[in-house]
């Protein structure tokens, strides 16, 4: 399956899902790929789901190459990494940490909550 993204431009976001097809390349080519959407406005905020990694598929150069490379989102988006796995979290704890210049807005999370109903 690899990198598969949706642009829902009804809710202003981006939901991307990593998985263990993922390769470097996918994930590193991935903000190109959005930025091209048409769909997709920098000013949308951003959902990475990575519940379907497993393994270690990213190195560390890799997160801090994609991190520090300037976003394809606004300075005002939002950035939710979804990260249950305990090395994933590291890894994605990482990435908040290189990318605080680029990507300000960023939280990981271990899993995503429904919002209550209203």
């Amino acid at each position: 399956m690899g990198t598969q993204f949706t642009v829902d431009p009804s809710q202003k976001l981006v939901y991307v899902t990593f998985d263990d097809q993922t390769t470097v390349a996918e994930f590193l080519g991935y903000p190109s790929r959005v930025r091209s959407h048409p769909d997709f406005d920098p000013s949308f905020s951003e959902i990475i789901d990575c519940s379907r990694v497993t393994g270690n598929n990213f190195s560390v150069d890799a997160i801090r190459e994609l991190a520090r490379c300037e976003s394809v989102f606004s300075p005002t988006s939002m950035h939710v990494i979804i990260a249950p796995k305990d090395h994933v979290y590291g890894l994605a704890r990482m990435g908040q940490v290189y990318g605080d210049q680029t990507k300000p807005n960023t939280v990981v999370v271990r899993l995503l909550l429904p919002s209550p109903s209203a």
